[in-house]
């Protein structure tokens, strides 16, 4: 009978010691799940503090002046590529409008404003809605100046089918031009693509520092809002509001980033 009580006392006694262990194990877990979280938050706070004590002086990074995004509110848009003509032998569409200048345009100096006056009068009346393009880059080495669509005055940033291309000679002479056009632009609808405030262009310059891109001692050149292909695709487009920033590093290589301006997380493109 008393072996029966002990072995009793015992099963008891065992019970009391899984239900203490079972106790210390849930104190311990709530104790390291605290800790870890005191360590993810003061992670956080670390890097929000280096976020907000970034100094591009310092840092020996030199910035161009900045444009203000005060009340620029942008969205997703979507286009095509119109079609100028189609070819009746083999039935393509073309896309591509390669056409002369009627009278070669002489540009005194390959330099943006001689280019801007020589050429103003020419993109006016000449190429299909022409007044939507501005001068985008010079390509001295290949001879060629780009000219880039716009969409509610923003630029369609390095898009090959939204843009006139002019080859000019030694002589600096325009003689011919090829133009893509995106059209039926429109901004996208539903809920999910209303106009949103644009980050700030140096929140994109941010995002490039911390994503490793840009070092000290580099110096960006250029910084520009506009519209970036999600799809290059020629029946269809989705373009994104987007930061084009060019920095020239300490090597003197040039490199020229896309960030996301409405969602500067996203991978940065280039």
């Amino acid at each position: 009978m008393e072996e029966i009580r002990r072995w009793e006392a015992e099963i008891v006694d065992w019970k009391h010691a899984s239900s203490l262990f079972i106790f210390v194990f849930l104190v311990m877990n709530v104790c390291l799940g605290f800790i870890y979280y005191q360590k993810v938050q003061q992670s956080h706070t670390i890097d929000t503090q280096h976020e907000e004590t970034l100094s591009f002086e310092k840092e020996n990074i030199k910035l161009p002046k900045l444009p203000s995004t005060e009340g620029v509110k942008l969205s997703y848009v979507s286009g095509r590529s119109k079609v100028f003509h189609k070819d009746t032998k083999d039935k393509k569409k073309a896309t591509i409008l390669s056409d002369k200048v009627d009278a070669a345009i002489t540009i005194p100096e390959i330099e943006a404003q001689s280019i801007i006056e020589s050429l103003d009068s020419f993109i006016k009346d000449k190429p299909f809605h022409g007044m939507e393009y501005i001068l985008s880059g010079i390509d001295r080495q290949n001879k060629r100046i780009y000219y880039e669509q716009t969409f509610d005055k923003y630029p369609i940033l390095n898009n090959e089918t939204a843009q006139i291309v002019f080859k000019y000679d030694e002589d600096h002479q325009v003689q011919r031009f090829k133009q893509t056009y995106l059209d039926d632009l429109q901004i996208g609808l539903g809920k999910n693509n209303e106009k949103k405030q644009v980050i700030k262009p140096k929140e994109a310059i941010e995002t490039l520092y911390y994503q490793n891109v840009l070092h000290s001692g580099d110096e960006v050149s250029a910084v520009r809002l506009g519209y970036y292909s999600v799809s290059p695709n020629i029946e269809g487009q989705v373009l994104k509001p987007t930061w084009q920033v060019a920095i020239i590093h300490n090597d003197k290589k040039r490199e020229t980033f896309y960030v996301d301006a409405l969602e500067p997380e996203e991978t940065i493109l280039k």
